[in-house]
């Protein structure tokens, strides 16, 4: 008759080495599930706020041009408040380098606390800033500048400030354009006193600003196109 064993019998080494192969799948199988997740969340996340920002330049592009407005034949200070602008040499303060892009007169507002509609209107810029850190990247930021103008212009240094919104972060070789009609050549510059000396269409049929968005570290294409409402001038009397 043989004696029973005493105590539990244990796991043999292969048995050991088993699970622990096992368990290792199942680690590194949920690790590389769990990666995959992440990395879709990333680019997903990077995908929504690209769209946002590239809608957020179209958006305001669009409310300052679609409520431009335009006095044809204006004379003194209402020409220069009302002058449609665009593209400009650069300018230094402070250590920032501006590059005027576009400046018109527009009913459009980013400012939540003004009052609208009024009986002025904005004065809005959109420019191109540049600082020691965007500089050597050769990137900029795109500002859109706000400022009520009042319908009786004010003396130098007495004007309202000017409310800043940063649309892009980063964007590189940006580009604006204007085209006086459909067909025609755009051009990279636009003054609407100096055009309507020469009896033209003092606005643009349409503005387009491209470049490339730098977000989250990655390039994106910008190509943001805007129509100017068929009907933009208010006629005036000198």
């Amino acid at each position: 008759m043989t004696p029973a064993r005493s105590g539990q019998a244990g796991f043999t080494l292969v048995e050991v080495l088993l699970a622990l192969l096992i368990a290792g799948l199942v680690m590194v199988g949920s690790y590389s599930v769990a990666s995959q997740v992440m990395r879709l969340s990333e680019e997903a996340a990077v995908r929504l706020e690209t769209e946002s920002a590239r809608e957020l330049v179209r958006l305001a592009l669009a409310n300052d041009l679609g409520s431009v407005i335009y006095v044809d034949k204006a004379a003194g200070a209402v020409r220069d408040a009302v002058a449609f602008l665009g593209g400009a040499p650069a300018t230094s303060l402070s250590g920032q380098t501006d590059t005027r892009l576009l400046s018109l007169a527009t009913a459009a507002t980013l400012d939540p606390g003004q009052p609208f509609p009024s009986h002025g209107f904005n004065r809005v810029e959109y420019r191109l800033r540049q600082d020691e850190t965007l500089r050597k990247d050769k990137q900029a930021s795109l500002v859109r500048r706000e400022r009520v103008a009042a319908t009786v212009p004010r003396r130098a240094g007495q004007e309202e400030r000017w409310n800043e919104t940063v649309l892009l972060a980063r964007v590189e070789n940006p580009d604006i354009r204007f085209a006086a009609g459909s067909g025609d050549e755009a051009a990279s510059a636009w003054d609407s006193l100096s055009r309507e000396r020469g009896n033209a269409s003092p606005l643009p049929a349409q503005v387009r600003l491209t470049g490339v968005m730098v977000v989250s570290g990655q390039r994106f294409p910008l190509d943001v196109r805007v129509n100017l409402p068929a009907r933009a001038l208010f006629s005036g009397g000198r």
